[in-house]
């Protein structure tokens, strides 16, 4: 059965620490996939759902309601999550290139480089 919109936040940045060498970084943003299937789920869209104040994601102007469109290069739209997924996690310090696309159509793209979760 087809699934018309899955809410996952799949890449909600918000980690911690669990001990190990690098420490997993945040960008500062929740994040609305939309998909279809459950286990591995093929990703139509990703919709910025918030973003923290001073936060990677504030400081280069991404907005709720923009739609990531391409992740390092590899477009969103009939890509298996589990594609996506590692193309979005990054240690603190790594940097991450963005397309996305505002409500209003335009297209532009970011380069984040992670921080360290607050708290």
């Amino acid at each position: 059965m087809k699934k018309l919109f899955l809410l996952v936040l799949l890449f909600t940045f918000v980690w911690t620490s669990i001990g190990t060498a690098a420490e997993k970084g945040w960008f500062g943003f929740g994040l609305k996939v939309a998909a279809d299937g459950f286990f591995n789920p093929t990703v139509n869209s990703i919709t910025v759902e918030s973003i923290a104040p001073n936060s990677p994601a504030a400081e280069q102007h991404i907005a709720v309601g923009d739609q990531i469109i391409q992740v390092e290069n590899t477009e969103v739209s009939g890509r298996k999550a589990s594609e996506l997924k590692p193309l979005m996690q990054k240690h603190v310090g790594e940097t991450i290139h963005l397309r996305l696309k505002r409500p209003t159509g335009e297209t532009y793209a970011v380069t984040l480089t992670a921080a360290k979760p607050p708290g």
